[in-house]
């Protein structure tokens, strides 16, 4: 799987695979590096959670790619999907956010869509890698080096960038995501 950056919205992937579809296309293999894989059709992603009807953008095509040489098949996820997750990093972001400011799980999930489980999983799931993330992204903003927990070092984190985006640079450094 590859992450392609600056595609920080459901609406920009879909006008950019409309408009422009080689902008996501794989130039080499992830595996063996061999140029241009093939395409090799695509599958559909239910991600557009916050609208319903007319308005709803589903079903959003998630591209992938053959290499004829490793026989390896690669998805191509735009910036805004989290790989295998219902819910859009902008509201994984926003129940982070909330979690780790103090509140509890039932408010939180009483102010967003996830229920309380599924915050209480997300929020494990970061802390189990929270060395790891933290090591990688205070390479790119070395002022995170300065937090002192998983909390402020998060609430510091988004204040410079989306989740999305700190999750982009995790996985382009090869660290496992939430």
């Amino acid at each position: 799987m590859k992450i392609i950056a600056g595609l920080l919205s459901l609406n920009q992937y879909v006008e950019v695979l409309k408009n422009a579809p080689d902008a996501c296309r794989l130039e080499k293999c992830l595996c063996c590096g061999k140029a241009n894989p093939w395409h090799h059709g695509g599958y559909q992603r239910k991600a557009d959670r916050s609208n319903s009807g007319n308005i709803s953008l589903n079903p959003i095509v998630i591209q992938r790619f053959f290499c004829p040489d490793c026989h390896h098949t690669f998805s191509v996820l735009p910036e805004c999907i989290p790989p295998r997750r219902w819910y859009l990093w902008e509201v994984l972001q926003a129940a982070l956010l909330l979690s780790i400011t103090g509140i509890s799980l039932r408010a939180v999930a009483s102010k967003s869509i996830p229920a309380r489980h599924t915050i209480k999983r997300w929020t494990t799931r970061f802390e189990e890698q929270f060395c790891q993330h933290k090591d990688i992204l205070c390479n790119y903003f070395t002022e995170l080096g300065r937090t002192i927990n998983f909390s402020s070092f998060w609430e510091s984190c988004l204040r410079h960038i989306p989740l999305s985006k700190a999750m982009q640079l995790c996985h382009a450094s090869g660290a496992t995501i939430p």
